[in-house]
């Protein structure tokens, strides 16, 4: 098996050897994120730009290549047929953790397996999983000035590795998961000229180095699941800076503690590609307008707290929004989620314009708010839209006609807060090419759906909350023969006046219909 590894990597060209290298920066089943790393890939100049591909284009393609040549594991499919992250499989990360070594690519401190190479070369790359204080003292000696990467998959004893001030032609710096990191000290950062991605993700830190604001090469800056609230005034300084993701789980923001603010002077970052995670009505109105200038914007996931819906305050800055949201559409807008917040900044999103030619995803967020109706910009004229997340008051047989005409949407999440008295028919046409269907009420007030024969012709996987009260006047029927690539289903059976002996019927009944279909989808009941 080892042989036909060897002659598998032996035959790869160049390009795809140095990324699969790179991948022994991970220790043993570790999952990887693909933005993650991709980004550190272009990071470290491994990517250039090809037949008018950007450079993220070409590394995912380098990823899936291999993927396709089962040299890495893909993990977390996504409804677009995107991989979310991979894994590599033992025997081919000691295969290539070997390769790494005999190479001089990379040095990997993991314990008793270190292994610190010729000492006549200088360390390049450095991947820290496993590190006592021993190993730590041994690293300070080391000449580290060579090093481009710092990857830290570890706690432990990083209050004893080197000073920044040892790591002088660093590109990435990952803290990723580094729980202790409060104990390190940053003294040097500024003078890492070089630094392109630096991420402090799951570090809960709660405050960023005042350093960062000097790294003018970074692209990449990642705040998730870290306690940063306030960015340094000068941090629109960083005009390189492309990805500016911070939280956007509220369950992983603590009590009392607000959303990040959008910083005053953004307009200036004009190569940003995301920013996730901050909060629009703690934001100043001017920095809110100045989203509007962002023109090669393509990810914006934003907050709104909830605070009084009434107050002068609230609408304004709703209004910005809204006007800069405007602008945004007309520019390389692909993803919007608005999270939390009351009626009125998505009732005026019924008056998007221009169209946004270039969305592909649309989600509200934990808003329980519904819109009274579909909103008049998603038509059938949103080409791109692949995935929507929306929250109705009234779901009709005249909603789902508009939606199935979306002809690139691959994934439907419908909520809704009314109580639906009936079944919902999705007739024998529309959504072409939907994959992902999930029907669920904030209430016990679901109804039912029915799939008529020719219905969600591709679809795969559905999720669905179904009122046993309302169901059981049909007989529990759900038409799932008429779903000719199903292979998952979720059931919730609500069970608001309906007996115990009914709600067993129920999933017997829906249990036998799923058992006759071909594809024996695997199926879920709640």
């Amino acid at each position: 098996m080892k042989n036909i590894l060897s002659l598998s990597y032996n035959d790869l060209p160049p390009n795809l050897k140095t990324v699969l290298l790179h991948l022994s920066n991970f220790p043993e089943d570790y999952v990887i994120d693909r933005e993650r790393l991709v980004r550190q890939w272009i990071a470290e100049d491994f990517i250039s730009e090809e037949r008018g591909r950007s450079c993220q284009e070409v590394a995912e393609s380098y990823l899936y290549e291999l993927i396709n040549k089962s040299l890495v594991q893909p993990v977390n499919i996504c409804y677009d047929g995107m991989v979310g992250a991979c894994r590599v499989h033992d025997m081919m990360l000691e295969l290539i953790i070997s390769k790494s070594i005999e190479e001089n690519f990379i040095t990997v401190v993991n314990g008793s397996q270190t292994v610190w190479g010729n000492p006549q070369c200088s360390i390049r790359r450095l991947s820290i999983q496993d590190i006592d204080q021993e190993l730590a003292s041994e690293l300070a000696k080391k000449d580290l000035s060579h090093v481009r990467s710092l990857i830290i998959t570890s706690s432990g004893c990083i209050k004893h590795l080197p000073s920044l001030t040892k790591f002088k032609t660093l590109r990435v710096l990952d803290f990723e998961g580094c729980r202790g990191l409060v104990e390190y000290d940053m003294d040097g950062m500024e003078k890492l000229f070089q630094l392109k991605y630096l991420s402090f993700n799951e570090t809960y830190i709660r405050e960023l180095p005042s350093a960062v604001v000097m790294l003018r090469d970074l692209e990449t800056l990642d705040l998730r699941e870290t306690e940063i609230r306030d960015c340094p005034a000068r941090i629109v300084q960083l005009t390189k800076l492309r990805h500016l993701p911070s939280d956007m789980d509220h369950a992983k923001i603590p009590i009392g503690m607000d959303h990040a603010k959008i910083p005053i002077g953004i307009g200036n970052m004009k190569n940003l590609r995301e920013i996730t995670g901050f909060d629009i009505t703690m934001s100043s109105v001017g920095a809110v307008k100045e989203l509007g200038s962002l023109i090669n914007l393509k990810v914006l996931h934003v907050w709104f707290t909830m605070k009084d819906e009434e107050s002068q305050e609230y609408k304004i800055h709703a209004e910005m929004f809204h006007s800069s949201l405007c602008k945004l559409g007309s520019y390389k807008l692909q993803s919007v989620c608005i999270d939390g917040g009351y009626s009125y900044p998505f009732e005026l999103l019924d008056s998007w314009s221009p169209l946004p030619s270039c969305l592909q995803r649309f989600e509200m967020g934990s808003t329980h708010y519904c819109l009274s109706k579909l909103p008049k910009w998603i038509t059938p004229a949103l080409t791109s839209l692949a995935y929507l997340e929306i929250n109705l008051s009234v779901i009709t047989e005249e909603v789902l006609g508009i939606l199935g005409e979306l002809p690139a949407l691959l994934s439907l999440k419908l909520y809704t807060n009314t109580v639906h008295k009936d079944r919902l028919v999705l007739p024998g046409k529309g959504f072409g090419c939907l994959k992902e269907l999930v029907y669920e009420p904030f209430d016990e007030g679901a109804g039912t759906l029915l799939f008529e024969e020719g219905a969600l012709p591709k679809l795969e996987q559905l999720e669905l909350w179904l009122s046993v009260s309302v169901a059981k006047a049909y007989g529990f029927y759900l038409g799932i023969e008429h779903l000719p690539y199903l292979k998952d289903v979720r059931v919730l059976l609500q069970n608001r006046d309906a007996t115990y002996c009914e709600v067993e019927a129920a999933e017997v009944a829906i249990r036998n219909e799923i058992s006759l279909h071909p594809n024996h989808p695997r199926f879920i009941v709640g």
